[in-house]
């Protein structure tokens, strides 16, 4: 989703919160596997990333598979640039936690994959040095990092200077931890102590992180987040960054709201961070006309669980017709140039269509499709216009 254009600011007090985020809230990452370093055929380069990316889902997936992330899920993607490799970024706006259940999952990684050596940074740099700072060589700054901080191994690694004095290009710094040279970019054992206590909170500290809560919504809002739960970021999103333009969408609520202000509103309990939560509850919003009546505000309890809901389903009906303008509608069938791309690269090993292992091979392609960072907001569209019809 594009960022919001600050010259929609308005006066009016239902706007008065709108929330432009800004670039720093976005975490990188790239993996790089051994055999990146050297020269191969694109053809083969291609095919190896494949599958490790979905050896790397198998991996991640009952970690993320509950989680519900503030704006998007945790995502890798295909670079044949040189050298090749796995990438990706995620935005994680108000709620840290996610930036730092990153990093727990690309140590996780790099234990399972010992030749990985990975990249991760932000804003504010290789934000890894920071929390170890203390217990780092004098020498190591923002400036003399470039290229020599990895993770590996489930270790945190520094190419020293006694290595190279200069700044190492890329491919050099890669060379020099697939050969190991003997443990010599292992970070001090007081900076690795740092990590893992920060680190060994997770995954407990992520689940400790979802926020049960219980709304009134109408029933297509319900069926979205009794179906697909993880939407409900899609939703606190489209709230929080409304404006003047997607607040139109709200006015009619046309996708969520069919029957207008004689919808029935029913109880449902979901699942959000508490940075979510609290983004909800902090604003102060009016229902749209066309909504139900909320329950009177001598019953607490009922009016609370209603005056939440509206801001989720008012959330649903912006996304939902913010990415239908954008074009989100109708490109499932990338689907199919996706398989017949794995079908070119030999993926599928020559092996016959209905036997196990090529069932088994398609169930792992469905779900690296799934998983994919270019398909990910068509997907979050279909599933919220899907979900909706259940």
């Amino acid at each position: 989703m594009a960022e919001l254009d600050p010259s929609a600011a308005t006066s009016s007090n239902i706007f008065s919160h709108k929330n432009l985020r800004p670039s720093e809230d976005t975490v990188f990452f790239s993996i790089f596997p051994d055999f990146s370093v050297h020269s191969c055929t694109s053809t083969t380069t291609t095919s190896e990333l494949q599958a490790l990316h979905l050896q790397i889902i198998q991996i991640i997936s009952p970690y993320t598979s509950n989680y519900i992330w503030q704006h998007e899920p945790f995502n890798l993607s295909l670079s044949t640039t040189s050298p090749p490799h796995l990438g990706g970024k995620l935005r994680f706006g108000d709620n840290l936690e996610d930036e730092w259940f990153v990093v727990f999952l690309l140590f996780e990684i790099s234990r399972n994959f010992p030749n990985l050596s990975i990249r991760v940074w932000d804003s504010d740099g290789e934000f890894l040095l920071i929390e170890t700072a203390f217990h780092l060589p004098r020498w190591l700054n923002p400036d003399s990092a470039t290229n020599r901080v990895f993770i590996r191994t489930g270790r945190l690694h520094i190419i020293p200077k006694s290595i190279f004095h200069d700044t190492p290009t890329l491919l050099d710094a890669l060379r020099v931890l697939k050969d190991g040279r003997e443990g010599k970019t292992e970070a001090p054992e007081p900076a690795q102590v740092q990590l893992e206590n920060r680190l060994k909170q997770y995954p407990l500290r992520a689940e400790k992180n979802v926020h049960r809560v219980r709304v009134r919504v109408p029933v297509s809002v319900a069926q979205v987040l009794k179906h697909e739960p993880c939407l409900v970021s899609l939703s606190v999103e489209g709230f929080y960054d409304r404006d003047i333009d997607t607040m139109k969408y709200a006015a009619k609520m046309e996708r969520f709201l069919s029957n207008g202000s004689g919808e029935e509103l029913v109880e449902v309990v979901t699942r959000m961070s508490r940075a979510m939560y609290a983004q909800l509850v902090q604003q102060t919003f009016q229902a749209p006309k066309c909504y139900p009546p909320l329950p009177p505000r001598t019953d607490i309890g009922s009016y609370m669980e209603a005056e939440l809901g509206v801001k989720i389903a008012c959330g649903f009906e912006m996304m939902y017709q913010l990415r239908k303008t954008q074009g989100m509608e109708g490109k499932g069938s990338t689907w199919e140039a996706f398989k017949k791309s794995l079908e070119n690269s030999g993926y599928f090993q020559g092996l016959l269509p209905g036997s196990q292992e090529f069932k088994r091979l398609m169930q792992n392609a469905e779900e690296y499709y799934r998983n994919s960072s270019l398909q990910a907001k068509t997907r979050s569209f279909d599933l919220l216009k899907n979900a909706a019809k259940c």
